[in-house]
């Protein structure tokens, strides 16, 4: 109708006197998922939605105010009551792109809708052979309308991707059932190059839904049937925009890649990539090359880059790109650029870094081609690295070199090497990047950051210098910050050590010989433990598993805890170490900040709530209805039967008799959780016995039950799964550390029973040599009357329930019981590879009495008002001693030490005990 007795000429002049288009490209390049709300009065697979007398316009208008970065309006009239005319008046009202969904089955259309003033246009696979979708995209384009190319199986989708579009929708709906079946598009977006943007349309009806979409690397949401029958639109909006923001929580953001735009030559280059977000940006002052720069040049350039303020805050840091240029030239540009860093890019020697006056990042030059020997060269390249370190580089950057121009040749370099220098060095990878590999390149290198030039920019002009492409910046940009997102057990900085002190192998076995771990279960437990390793595969490294895991550990249960820093506490232990100090002996700081890591405000008061939860999702994965699990303080069952209640799982835990003892107010807590208590009596009814019952439990309803172990010990895979869901711990902590302290500690301490508190503290700091890991074991009576849970001072390799580990055990093998007033300590063993760290001499080992950690724990409440668990408290009783050299490694540490102790919980459920124990000590107790 809206056509009729009007030629292509007259559209064609409508659309061009129409107001210039909004992108929505540039918004939907912006970190994290965006909501694209809809108005629409009816559906073929809903009916009637909204009222005839509905007013569009002020629902469109509350969207905005919602946070939607675009508005899209049904214009197709029978099937959706939509209108060009609605169009119109909604592009008039509100201040976003607005998207026209229209059955677009001729070209003639196109200029129609933009002459009505919109920005962008649905077009359907579905409805066009490939070449006149390709020519609809292009005339699209033409018209300054934003194509959305939308796809509903694999064969739409390669017809999608083979134009020039570069939005790429992927409906849940069968057009031609009108069913959703909520995975398909999750399943095409793996098939979506990263250099497009992509959006997730139909069968929303919860937040839920946009935070997993997010997470699997959608760029926006279309939402139409839930807005309209919202009574709160605006709210409604505001609700799905949280959704879609990424995460924000301090493990996540210390995962960010830094990045660095390369080779900017002009002005709107230069506002590309600091609107972008990027990390630095080089200028290039390279004579002879491609995108040199007069200095002049690059001194308006950073004038501009300085002028602009980021979208994350501060500005851009400005690197000026040289390569073997002489002392004086560098002279020359710090003094007329004053750049913030100089980046050297060919062969200069290592003492050159003191005499330039600025920060010097150093490039490291690799083969375009895999050498033959890539463990040789790579261990030439990590040696000049390391020469590069010591003479003051402040940054490394790898990139492949022998190309006609000094510096980068723009191809990737072999994925093997470039890994393999990156384990050993902080590296900066650059070379043949671009916006749809290096996401993958973050995620298979543990490199600190990426560089690109080339990979950025706009088709060449003959004659002129390289230009960049906003859209590609900010395309690369964006994937870049987001490929580590809820991600949490992606490499993303160097390890320097043996990686089977990080990692076990494929059969579970840890340490530099692999001696520890394993699995030593019954034939029956076999298939379960196989199919709990293939499930966990599967979820290691899925967004949406971890994602799910962070909402609800945010949520519910208190994450990030805090990081405090105790300086009373810290002024007694410095006493207290210059009480044991001599002349043979390290000198003792003259000042300690001393951090606690506060897992006892986690909900449950200990760290033990990060696994619980996330096994309890991984029952429901396994598709298990049942969980079962042991406990020997209590905090482990209380955390699991609270993740039970949460997501409805029947629980039992096994707890021995001894323990239930003397941990009442923690199974009372579990019995009003809805948990059913199972009291153990055999053996020394402590936890290594509930951990026998609950093995005997599993062998017999393997089918139906899952096995949440508390701690990273047990046959393969649980230590994986328990170090990899307590990890937050540290991966939080130093982060936290290093935004208060722009460093990280040199020393940390945590008790250590099986190892759940323990490896989740220390696994983010053992590839930092220079950070020093110690725990503190419980020596109960003292490790020399024999009666104490010492199992890496004064155990033995052995096999415990399971695995291979360091335990107690007499000269025939047979377990020797534990002794020590902490229930959550009372354990003759320790995970694998906790006893891989502590033989590889990774782990300082100290170790404190029942009397030392009732005291501490007394001191603790005393000076800062907090009162830690037993278990922690031997942590704290031990800190003056290491410090002073009694014990650990006896190295002296800095003169202004940092050190960071893991309060693995609080000490309500131990206050009986300590009751009896001041009793015990009268007077001399209340201090």
């Amino acid at each position: 109708e809206e056509l009729r007795g009007r030629t292509a000429e007259d559209l064609r002049r409508e659309a061009a006197a129409a107001p210039p288009p909004r992108s929505v490209v540039e918004a939907l390049a912006a970190p994290g998922l965006h909501l694209i709300a809809e108005v629409k009065r009816r559906s073929p697979s809903a009916g009637a939605i909204a009222a005839d007398d509905e007013d569009l316009v002020a629902r469109a208008r509350a969207y905005e105010a919602g946070g939607a970065v675009a508005i899209s309006v049904l214009c197709e009239p029978r099937w959706f009551g939509g209108s060009v005319d609605n169009l119109r008046r909604i592009r008039a009202a509100v201040s976003v792109p607005v998207l026209a969904k229209e059955f677009v089955v001729a070209a003639g259309q196109l200029p129609l809708l933009r002459a009505a003033g919109a920005d962008a246009v649905l077009l359907l696979a579905a409805l066009h052979p490939a070449g006149r979708l390709r020519a609809l995209v292009d005339d699209a384009m033409s018209l300054g309308l934003e194509p959305l190319v939308e796809a509903h199986d694999e064969r739409e989708l390669e017809r999608a991707l083979g134009t020039s579009a570069r939005l790429i929708g992927l409906n849940n709906r069968d057009l031609r059932t009108l069913a959703v079946d909520p995975e398909r598009a999750i399943r095409l977006r793996t098939l979506v190059p990263d250099d497009r943007l992509v959006v997730a349309e139909s069968g929303v009806r919860a937040v839920e839904t946009v935070a997993v979409w997010r997470a699997v690397g959608f760029d926006a949401a279309l939402v139409g049937e839930a807005l309209v029958r919202s009574l709160d639109p605006e709210s409604a909006v505001r609700a799905f925009v949280a959704a879609g923001a990424p995460p924000d929580d301090p493990a996540n953001r210390a995962a960010i890649a830094f990045v660095k735009i390369c080779g900017i030559t002009d002005a709107d280059g230069m506002r590309a990539a600091v609107r972008a977000g990027a990390d630095a940006v080089g200028l290039n002052l390279v004579p002879g090359t491609p995108r040199e720069l007069a200095i002049d040049e690059a001194v308006e350039l950073a004038r501009v880059g300085r002028s602009i303020p980021r979208p994350t805050g501060g500005a851009p840091t400005i690197v000026a790109v040289t390569a073997d240029a002489s002392a004086d030239r560098l002279e020359e540009i710090v003094a007329r650029l004053d750049p913030d860093v100089v980046q050297l890019s060919g062969r200069e020697p290592p003492e050159l870094l003191a005499r330039i006056g600025r920060p010097a990042w150093k490039v490291l030059h690799l083969p375009a081609e895999e050498p033959s020997d890539v463990d040789a060269v790579a261990a030439a390249v990590v040696a000049a690295g390391r020469r590069y370190l010591a003479a003051g580089a402040a940054r490394l950057l790898l990139d492949t070199g022998g190309g006609i121009h000094p510096g980068g040749t723009g191809r990737r370099s072999s994925e093997r090497l470039a890994a393999a220098v990156a384990r050993q060095l902080p590296v900066v990878l650059a070379g043949g990047l671009g916006a749809a590999t290096v996401a993958s390149a973050l995620r298979s290198v543990q490199v600190v950051g990426v560089d690109v030039a080339s990979g950025v920019e706009a088709a060449r002009a003959s004659g002129r210098r390289p230009r960049k492409d906003p859209y590609r910046v900010a395309m690369f940009v964006k994937r870049a910050r987001e490929a580590r997102l809820d991600r949490p057990n992606l490499a993303v900085r160097p390890a320097p050590v043996h990686p089977g002190l990080i990692e076990a192998d494929e059969h579970g076995r840890w340490g530099a010989d692999r001696a520890f771990g394993g699995r030593y279960v019954p034939e029956t437990l076999m298939a379960a433990l196989e199919q709990l390793e293939r499930a966990y595969a599967s979820l290691r490294h899925d967004p949406r598993f971890w994602a799910e895991l962070r909402v609800l550990l945010e949520t519910y249960a208190g994450r990030p805890t805090a990081l405090y820093r105790a300086d009373r506490l810290a002024d007694a232990t410095l006493g207290a170490a210059r009480g044991l100090a001599d002349a043979e002996r390290p000198p003792i700081p003259s000042r300690l900040r001393l951090y606690l890591k506060r897992e006892d405000l986690a909900h449950t008061g200990a760290h033990k709530i990060n696994n619980a939860l996330g096994q309890a999702l991984l029952t429901q994965r396994l598709g298990k209805t049942r969980v079962i699990a042991e406990t020997g303080a209590g905090q482990h069952g209380v955390a699991t039967a609270t993740a039970c209640a949460l997501l409805g799982l029947p629980c039992v835990v096994y707890m021995g008799a001894q323990d239930i003892e003397r941990q009442q107010p923690n199974v009372l807590r579990m019995h009003a959780l809805g948990a059913e208590v199972r009291s153990v009596t055999s053996g020394s009814a402590t936890l290594k016995d509930a951990i026998n019952e609950a093995m005997r439990d599993w062998v017999t309803n393997v089918a139906t039950t899952h096995y949440v172990l508390g701690s990273a010990m047990g046959p393969h895979p649980y230590p994986t799964i328990v170090r990899d869901l307590q990890r937050r711990i540290g991966d939080e902590a130093a982060a936290q550390l290093f935004e208060v302290e722009g460093r990280l500690p040199d020393l940390v301490l945590a008790c250590v029973g099986g190892g759940s508190n323990a490896i989740g503290l220390l696994s983010r700091f053992i590839g930092e040599p220079a950070v020093r890991l110690a725990v503190a074991e419980a020596a109960g009576d003292g490790i020399a009357t024999g009666r104490h849970a010492a199992a890496l001072a004064g155990g033995s390799p052995g096999i415990l329930h399971g695995a291979r580990s360091m335990m107690l055990q007499d000269r025939d093998g047979q377990v020797v019981e534990a002794h020590s007033a902490s229930a959550g300590l009372d354990y003759p063993g320790v995970g694998p590879q906790i006893a891989a760290l502590a033989q590889a001499g990774r782990l300082e080992l100290a170790a404190a009495t029942d009397d030392e950690a009732f005291a501490s724990m007394a001191e603790v409440a005393r000076l800062e008002g907090i009162l830690p668990a037993l278990e922690t408290a031997h942590a704290f009783a031990v800190l003056p001693r290491i410090i002073a050299g009694v014990e650990g490694s006896g190295a002296p540490l800095p003169d202004d030490a940092i050190v960071l102790v893991g309060l693995s919980g609080r000490g309500d459920k131990d206050l009986g005990p300590f009751a009896r124990w001041r009793e015990h000590q009268g007077p001399a107790a209340s201090g």
